[in-house]
């Protein structure tokens, strides 16, 4: 096997949304390996019945906590189509994981907290032992995403509100794509990058009557994990740290051994 590229010869399977997944698909490719794109999750902004409430009280936050890229891509949509300039608010803002902050800054918002792990969990547990404790909170975030940030705040005694931004829904187009790759290619791996792409791939797993490939299946996170194993999924590869770069890189490892 060439040191340089341990994905020589492997065919992967990338499920990341369109317009996110390149940079995994170049990382995959600059080491060696072959793949294929394949959405099975797509973002669009939504109207929230808490919208009037939320824009109302902007300025009484003292946190904003973003949680994914998409939270912080819509957040700022929905803010600056209600004329309003975030840098203006006194709050400080919370990033889950460094690509989320990126994001951020680029919009000009400094933030001001990461937790240490680059997950919900691992803020939750700051929440608890008191090393990160807001008093009124703003949580943009999508449809489909986990109440675990606000029911904790909310526990503490302090105030969250919880703000759908945005929401995820299954490209129905791909349907037909995935199930040609699962019949006619020989698959090595396949990716998942959040909950929702797993189950969209174990529903049209289902819907064309067919087993679960065998194969192996890689997760970024401990909750996209869980997730995979529900369906049966039996997940090889799961980096500690939940970036692109560690997913690729214990891959590489994975295949090496």
């Amino acid at each position: 096997m060439n040191a340089e590229q341990p994905l020589a010869g492997k065919h992967i399977v990338v499920t990341r949304p369109a317009g996110q997944a390149a940079p995994f698909i170049g990382k995959i490719e600059e080491a060696g390996g072959t793949a294929y794109a394949v959405p099975l999750i797509a973002f669009r902004m939504c109207e929230d019945i808490r919208d009037e409430a939320v824009l109302n009280q902007l300025f009484t936050y003292d946190w904003v906590i973003i949680t994914s890229k998409n939270g912080a891509d819509f957040f700022m949509k929905k803010v600056g189509q209600a004329g309003v300039d975030v840098r203006t608010l006194p709050a400080k803002f919370a990033a889950i994981g460094s690509k989320t902050a990126a994001v951020l800054e680029q919009y000009g918002v400094e933030v001001s907290h990461i937790p240490k792990r680059f997950s919900a969990d691992d803020l939750v547990k700051e929440i608890n032992n008191g090393r990160y404790m807001p008093k009124k909170a703003l949580i943009p975030k999508g449809s489909l995403a986990r109440d675990i940030i606000g029911e904790t705040i909310r526990r503490s005694g302090a105030q969250a509100h919880d703000w759908i931004v945005y929401e995820t829904y299954f490209p129905e187009d791909k349907k037909a794509e995935l199930l040609d790759l699962i019949r006619h290619k020989a698959i090595d791996m396949y990716t998942f990058t959040s909950p929702s792409a797993v189950r969209h791939f174990v529903q049209i797993v289902n819907e064309g009557n067919e087993p679960i490939p065998a194969a192996d299946f890689a997760c970024i996170g401990p909750v996209t994990k869980k997730e995979a194993e529900k369906y049966g999924l039996a997940v090889s590869v799961c980096p500690e740290e939940y970036t692109m770069e560690a997913l690729v890189q214990e891959m590489s490892d994975y295949y090496r051994e």
